[in-house]
């Protein structure tokens, strides 16, 4: 016999217990589903002046973001689907949509307008909101990462790696990322020769993370040659993200996603660990005789060195961890930007074979007619890629059609947002805010024809510049925009001349549309915004052009 507190719990009662227990629990928990769900109804309906489309009393929005998953293909990035969001329910000229999605995801309020944008991002920065972006980065980076922490500790890193990041300083590191073009090249090369399809978008991510490797860690990673421990780790993680829409509960639930999760991040840490650890070693005036070279590493051991008064044998457990931390941020965040954007960059010019030849012809008066002669320049001179202007206003509107991603707030009570025309107040409490910048970039009120690639819009027209929005803007804009904008020319200035690249089209997906607007190269979320299927290419030599 079994006695707890006086009480015999032994044979059915234990059974009767146990039943009891979880009939509790259920109860609870359906009282508090549908207490949430007629509160956030009631939210929504209650208000008729909230920019929104038709709102069902029981499923809320799910029914419109299902009809418009009906009209474009499967797998496309969610914010692609903004845009036709606010034009069919003619809203893109409030610039805000409420959306209420729950239980499936948060209510939300989509910005897609420049001023609303600057109040919660520069104006008054509302807070990172973490839990739509967990589930990515704390897989890949793990927690306090500068893309989703705030307040105190956020400010201490992004000082802390601030300096490495400075354009002045990147300059000083262009001729170890022409050595990783030239590389590149050759690789290009190979698979100009062979004929077969590529995959562009492996090709370019395994270029960004040998450059990401000598900017940050001074580590020749050589990804474009052979398989690094700390890239396959880190492609195996992104491979075991959970996909936003997945029928499959075997799939959507694997018992081994938090195993790998563990696994990789534990390569992951492990391999950072060690470089930082050399780094440390290295920096040290007391060791090595301090060998001064600047990684991004090493700026940011400098100031740890000043914050401790001088020398130092040993770094602190707490600073350590958090430095591996924002090293696998920076993996992550920067190869992802360049490596979509040349993908995108050879995949329009194919299209476009006027603007791809005014590029070169430009390229040319720059670097001369013998292609190997960009490389020496740009070593000796990085400065040359100020006179690409043609070039800048192709990535420029890349980075408008394409934008790599968007920046996520919580909203806060008593904060509202206001419409500078109106006056009207749009609230954000409870609310997930996604700033959203595809909606803002192909929307006619800010761009002329904006679903047309027209770089040259940017030298020949008025450009509302508040409304390009790709790296966001205000104290949480991206750290590593400029290294993004530096590797790209440089890429350009190597690889445009010498090869054409073709994309081919795809299989679609299982509701059978396989174009947006009439292109086949659409993005598809993979940890973030890429070209569908990695771009499966044809890699072919430009012809030869007389000068």
């Amino acid at each position: 016999m079994i006695q707890l507190g006086g009480y015999d719990i032994s044979g059915t009662n234990i059974y009767d217990a146990v039943l009891c227990i979880v009939g509790i629990y259920l109860i609870q928990a359906t009282v508090r589903f549908f207490a949430e769900l007629i509160y956030w109804r009631r939210k929504f309906r209650s208000d008729p002046d909230l920019p929104q489309p038709p709102h069902h009393w029981l499923l809320g929005h799910l029914p419109v973001m299902a009809e418009i998953a009906r009209e474009l293909p499967l797998d496309v990035h969610p914010h692609v689907q903004l845009p036709f969001l606010f034009e069919k329910y003619g809203l893109k000229d409030k610039g805000v949509l409420y959306l209420d999605l729950w239980p499936v995801g948060d209510p939300m309020a989509i910005i897609a307008d420049p001023n609303l944008a600057y109040q919660v991002t520069q104006g008054y920065p509302l807070p990172k909101a973490t839990k739509p972006l967990d589930e990515v980065l704390l897989p890949l980076a793990g927690k306090n990462n500068l893309v989703s922490v705030s307040g105190p500790i956020w400010k201490f890193w992004r000082t802390v790696f601030n300096p490495g990041f400075a354009l002045q300083h990147l300059m000083t590191l262009v001729p170890g990322i022409v050595k990783d073009c030239e590389v590149f090249c050759k690789v290009m090369n190979k698979h100009a020769a062979s004929g077969k399809v590529v995959n562009l978008e492996k090709a370019t991510t395994c270029l960004t993370i040998d450059i990401i490797g000598r900017v940050v860690f001074d580590e020749e990673l050589d990804t474009q040659h052979k398989p690094h421990d700390l890239v396959e780790a880190f492609k195996s993680q992104i491979s075991w993200l959970p996909t936003p829409i997945e029928y499959n509960p075997w799939k959507r639930w694997h018992p081994m996603r938090p195993f790998m999760f563990w696994w990789n991040q534990r390569v992951m840490r492990g391999i950072i660990g060690g470089m930082l650890d050399k780094r440390f070693l290295s920096r040290n005036p007391s060791i090595n005789g301090g060998k001064r070279s600047k990684p991004v590493m090493d700026l940011a051991l400098e100031t740890y060195f000043k914050e401790k008064g001088g020398n130092i044998d040993r770094m602190d457990d707490e600073f350590r961890t958090m430095a591996i931390t924002q090293m696998l941020i920076f993996v992550f965040a920067g190869h992802d930007t360049t490596s979509s954007t040349i993908c995108y960059i050879f995949h329009k010019l194919s299209k476009y074979p006027e603007k791809m030849a005014r590029a070169r012809k430009e390229l040319d008066d720059i670097f001369g007619p013998n292609l190997d002669d960009a490389a020496r320049m740009l070593e000796k001179d990085p400065l040359l890629m100020n006179k690409m202007e043609y070039c800048t206003a192709i990535i420029r509107e890349i980075l408008r059609m394409y934008p790599p991603a968007s920046s996520v707030r919580f909203g806060e009570k008593g904060f509202y947002m206001k419409d500078q025309k109106t006056g009207q107040l749009y609230p954000t409490e409870d609310m997930i805010v996604w700033v959203a910048s595809l909606p803002v970039h192909v929307n006619d009120n800010y761009w002329k024809d904006p679903r047309e690639f027209r770089p040259e819009r940017w030298l020949e027209e008025e450009i509302a510049k508040e409304a390009w929005r790709p790296f966001e803007r205000g104290p949480r804009s991206c750290i590593g925009q400029e290294l993004a904008m530096i590797e790209t020319k440089v890429i350009m200035a190597l690889t445009l001349r010498r090869f054409d690249i073709e994309a081919q089209k795809q299989r679609p997906p299982a509701n059978g549309v396989n174009e947006v607007c009439e292109e086949h190269v659409y993005q598809v979320l993979a940890g973030s915004a890429k070209p569908k299927g990695g771009m499966p290419s044809i890699v072919k030599l430009a012809p030869p052009r007389i000068i």
